[in-house]
């Protein structure tokens, strides 16, 4: 979603770039409701699943490992694009890593302007389940986006970042040796609200 912020010098409000309408009170007033509700929504969903993640600490092992790995992504929200990322996994105790990722959204041209997105993210993973081939963990974390646009005039491009919270889950699939099948879901909150689904392999390190 990229609203009127990231055009400075025009009076528009725009929603996912599809279209701009005019600077309208009452659309203004709509724009920040549509946030608000949102957030609440987020907010709801990352109280539930940390209620589930936490409380349910059964068949977890201590043999977490070391990982790297990558993984195409889909988010919806503020952010509606989808991209290619890559993920590591650092065993700090029993059943804790750290998880940094980057996330490369696909640039898209929207009504004369080319978008792109970048995300940094740094996760703590919880293992909570680990059973045959299932590994299941819930992450919490840290989020920095970044947003460029770039005008075909050259002229009046913009660039922000924007830090948020992250809460999520995820499932390894310990089907090989040397590598695993992973999907996860990220409920990102700040300025730019996104969910995130994402799929990829992860090797181990030891």
């Amino acid at each position: 979603m990229l609203n009127d912020k990231y055009y400075p010098n025009k009076c528009t409000i725009s929603f996912n770039l599809h279209y701009s309408v005019p600077f309208k009170k009452h659309y203004f007033w709509r724009h920040i409701k549509i946030r608000l509700t949102m957030k609440k929504l987020l907010l709801i969903a990352c109280i539930a699943s940390a209620s589930v993640f936490f409380s349910h600490d059964v068949l977890a092992q201590d043999n977490v490992r070391n990982r790297v790995g990558f993984f195409l992504g889909a988010a919806g929200g503020d952010i509606d694009q989808v991209g290619i990322g890559g993920v590591a996994e650092f065993k700090v105790a029993p059943k804790v890593t750290i998880s940094p990722q980057l996330f490369f959204y696909f640039p898209e041209d929207k009504g004369g302007a080319d978008l792109k997105f970048f995300e940094l993210n740094v996760n703590a993973n919880y293992y909570f389940y680990n059973h045959d081939i299932f590994e299941f963990y819930g992450l919490g974390g840290l989020n920095y986006t970044r947003v460029k646009v770039d005008f075909d005039n050259n002229r009046n491009d913009y660039t922000d970042g924007e830090m948020g919270l992250n809460l999520g889950a995820g499932i390894n699939f310990e089907i090989g040796k040397n590598f695993i099948p992973f999907s996860a879901l990220r409920l990102t909150i700040g300025e730019f609200d996104q969910a995130v689904i994402r799929a990829g392999l992860k090797f181990n390190l030891n």
